[in-house]
């Protein structure tokens, strides 16, 4: 087998797992090349250029941003628990997910728009913004 087939093997077996089998080496991979990098940023042998170089890759290590508030409305606290999350921004509701919890479970649905549900979020954040 070369080396081609090798990679495309080695492809194919990464894309056939989940992200839930994949997420805690791609976290570790994220700290270590930060790790390094701050590492090399708060003074790497006194190389002021290097320092530089590193200050600026942290930076730009974020492909993008989003800044938005997420308010949570708690409609009941014990068991059951439920709430709405209701992300959002000066730009309206951004997102709006049901949680409901019990006993050492709990569930998620993202709440879609129209609905009754985000109809009562876009009037309780009108109130508290006023």
């Amino acid at each position: 087998m070369n080396t081609i087939d090798t990679l495309g093997a080695q492809l194919e077996e990464i894309k056939a797992k989940s992200c839930e089998a994949r997420i805690e080496g791609q976290l570790k991979d994220r700290e270590k090349d930060l790790r390094d990098l701050f590492t090399i940023a708060d003074d790497y042998e006194g190389d002021e250029d290097l320092c530089d170089q590193a200050r600026e890759e942290i930076y730009e290590f974020a492909y993008g941003y989003e800044t938005y508030k997420v308010t949570r409305l708690t409609w009941s606290g014990g068991g059951p628990a439920d709430w709405i999350e209701v992300q959002h921004d000066d730009g309206g509701i951004r997102r709006i997910d049901y949680v409901f919890q019990d006993w050492y479970d709990g569930a998620r649905r993202e709440v879609p728009e129209g609905s009754p549900i985000w109809r009562y979020a876009s009037i309780m954040l009108d109130g508290l913004e006023a």
